[in-house]
């Protein structure tokens, strides 16, 4: 059996940040849910929590399904916080964008300008402390 990519992509982040928690969603999902739920307490004893898209991309395109636009589409709009991260072999790093961008980037795709762009070896710190800063 073949490992999906974004699988491999969650093997090598799930155990890399200490201030974040991840909860990957395996089970079977309303249509869009993201790969990962993620929170993290401020220091002001805050809980803050968004979701996570995994996306491997070995060429520009960014396969997005119309349920996964359309699920980061509604959270943007009411406020919610989610993140579209997308691991970029052939560009070699991982990149950030915002799910109200969904649109956008499934159009676009790595032509868009990402929120951010961590290349390899990637920084995992600086990683988790930018995700902290664009959730909250």
């Amino acid at each position: 059996m073949t490992t999906k990519p974004e699988t491999k992509f969650w093997k090598r982040i799930k155990d890399k940040f200490t201030k974040i928690t991840l909860t990957r969603v395996e089970a079977i999902t309303p249509t869009g849910l993201p790969d990962l739920n993620a929170f993290f307490i401020d220091k002001e004893k805050k809980c803050h929590e968004f979701w996570i898209e995994l996306k491997v991309s070995p060429g520009n395109q960014v396969k997005l399904s119309p349920g996964q636009i359309s699920w980061h589409m509604h959270r943007f709009k009411l406020g919610a916080k989610s993140i579209i991260m997308v691991q970029t072999p052939s560009r070699r790093g991982i990149a950030l964008y915002s799910g109200g961008r969904s649109l956008n980037l499934a159009s676009q795709g790595l032509n868009l300008e990402p929120c951010a762009l961590f290349p390899e070896p990637c920084a995992w710190q600086e990683l988790e402390s930018c995700l902290i800063n664009l959730a909250s």
